[in-house]
């Protein structure tokens, strides 16, 4: 009987091993699948024109009141330079959840887009993010961006859990401020 467990454990540990194996591998095979360059696209109907979404958009002060940041990390301490919506104005933040940052407006044209570049704490280069504004028959369609690198295989394999955690976000946050408009007295 004693031998006859020490088979049967000894087989389930190797079926275990091949499994583990297995796991590890198609998991580095998704990793090494992922894109060098990261791009997050989300889009939603503002049923308002662009003139009452523009300046959600474009001020970073008014940015925190809708962001899904500003919700996920309420300890976060956010400081604002330079003239509110405009090229250089930039909001820096350090929470405990969302980690140190920045943000700056590096292109603008009013009522219609705001590209904005990043840079957080720990890692390299710049990312960015931009909104577009474009009409519709029913309102406002509202597109948000980001786009950034996935460098080499720690970069990728950090793509892979923070593209999807990117994309929800993204998502909230415009339900926010679609929210956020469409309650406000139409301009």
């Amino acid at each position: 009987k004693l031998v006859i467990q020490k088979l049967l454990t000894m087989k389930t540990l190797k079926i275990v091993g091949i499994v583990v194996l297995a796991l590890l591998a198609i998991l580095g095979i998704v990793i090494v699948m992922q894109p060098s360059e990261a791009h997050i696209k989300r889009s939603i109907v503002i049923n308002a024109p662009a003139s009452s979404i523009f300046p959600e958009i474009s001020n970073y002060k008014n940015f925190v009141v809708w962001s899904p940041w500003s919700k996920m990390d309420p300890g976060v301490k956010q400081t604002f330079e330079g003239t509110d919506a405009t090229v250089g104005s930039k909001m820096t933040w350090d929470g405990p959840k969302t980690g140190k940052g920045s943000q700056w407006i590096e292109q603008i044209e009013k009522g219609k887009r705001v590209r904005s570049g990043m840079s957080f704490e720990g890692f390299e280069g710049t990312s960015y993010s931009e909104f577009i504004l474009e009409p519709t028959t029913d309102g406002t369609t509202v597109t948000w961006t980001y786009e950034g690198q996935n460098d080499g295989f720690a970069g990728k394999a950090m793509w892979v859990v923070m593209g999807a955690m990117l994309s929800g976000q993204y998502d909230l946050g415009l339900k926010d401020l679609k929210q956020l408009v469409e309650s406000k007295p139409a301009q």
